[in-house]
């Protein structure tokens, strides 16, 4: 585009935005950078473009039903000042095994992109990548576990698989490694970045069926995460997971009725204990919430001593939304799980897509920021461009 710049009017519907995450698409080419962005008061914050044409911006505070206009530079600015860096760039260290995003210097999660080291009871069927672990509260509390020798070993931090399915026949189970019908394993890092508004990865998976003869990839998966700086300064992490599922055939993979399978939630070591581990829906449920629906869920916990949490929010396109919950009823495990009501397939040429924005933090859950939260991320501000 030609040097000069434009207006975007937010308009914040029907919800109070404070600490919002915005996003919207050009509807012109925009090289992919980082813009100035200028409030109605003379404030610069940084917008950020990605690859698929879209700006990013965090929005400080917009009450509901009002609007706001931003000067927006089309001149790319390779540092902005430190006052507009201050709420948490968003940096990446990437080692043989994982790589680790911090916002603001603090660690927000870290992601297999290559395979893990099983201790010595675990044996090679434990080997894997492609899964998150740890993540951490904003005070820098572990709040997953993964390779548990004493308890489920195939749960690994935030994960995906699919336990009970039917491919060309068979009967793969992707989920139970420990049963040689089927795993999933990181293919490759397709992308990594960092930012002053989100930084993230792409990555490519594989789901590999075991049960007959011979190993046969089923299904093809691409996840992608962004982890926001900081939108809420210390009082959460934001980070969202998209995950896209397609059948490597021409014929389905199909999910018979079954109560978990799909995206696994694994809390911390410490909250293996039931006195030390609570969950909360947006039904108001604790445990009692299994096979209730709900716009998001929380699990939080004692983890070394210290409170903290992480609250799992579910997007109004998910298949089954609000979907059903599995919460084990004494285990650190969730898992929406929209099996539980009945059949599903993939089939071919038709992408499965899955979206969850998770939200981690110190100290006892606040049902009403979450709820908050969920309406930023189901109903975002609109954005108009104007041409100035």
């Amino acid at each position: 585009m030609e040097a000069g710049s434009i207006v975007l009017q937010v308009d914040a519907g029907a919800y109070d935005r404070r600490g919002t995450i915005v996003s919207f698409m050009f509807p012109f080419a925009v090289d992919p950078g980082v813009y100035p962005l200028t409030d109605e008061g003379g404030n610069v914050n940084p917008l950020q473009i990605d690859q698929a044409n879209s700006g990013w911006f965090i929005l400080d505070d917009l009450p509901a039903g009002a609007s706001a206009e931003f000067m927006l530079g089309m001149h790319p600015v390779a540092n902005l000042s430190e006052e507009a860096q201050a709420d948490g760039q968003v940096s990446s260290q990437k080692d043989a095994a994982t790589v680790t995003f911090s916002a603001g210097g603090n660690k927000v999660l870290s992601y297999y992109h290559r395979e893990n080291s099983p201790p010595e009871e675990l044996d090679e069927r434990y080997r894997r990548g492609g899964y998150i672990h740890p993540f951490y509260s904003p005070g820098g509390v572990v709040l997953s576990s993964h390779m548990n020798v004493d308890q489920h070993p195939h749960h690994s931090g935030i994960w995906s698989a699919w336990t009970r399915t039917q491919f060309e026949g068979r009967n793969p189970d992707f989920w139970n490694v420990h049963q040689d019908r089927g795993r999933v394993d990181v293919d490759s890092m397709i992308a990594m970045w960092d930012g002053p508004v989100f930084g993230g990865f792409r990555s490519a998976h594989r789901f590999t069926d075991l049960s007959g003869e011979e190993a046969v990839t089923a299904l093809n998966e691409i996840w992608d995460v962004k982890v926001y700086a900081s939108p809420l300064g210390d009082q959460a992490h934001v980070f969202d997971l998209t995950v896209t599922q397609t059948v490597n055939s021409d014929r389905p993979l199909l999910l018979p009725e079954y109560r978990y399978g799909g995206i696994g939630f694994r809390g911390h070591i410490d909250w293996n204990n039931p006195g030390k581990c609570f969950f909360l829906t947006s039904g108001g449920l604790g445990r009692e919430g299994h096979a209730t629906r709900a716009r998001w869920a929380h699990m939080g916990g004692y983890s070394e001593g210290e409170l903290a949490g992480f609250a799992i929010l579910g997007h109004p396109s998910n298949y089954r939304f609000p979907q059903t919950m599995r919460i084990h009823p004494s285990e650190p495990f969730f898992n929406f799980a929209p099996t539980q009501l009945g059949d599903m397939s993939i089939q071919p040429g038709i992408p499965f897509i899955t979206r969850y924005r998770i939200v981690t933090h110190d100290g006892e859950p606040d049902a009403g920021l979450i709820d908050r939260l969920w309406f930023d991320y189901a109903y975002p501000p609109s954005v108009t461009i104007k041409l100035h």
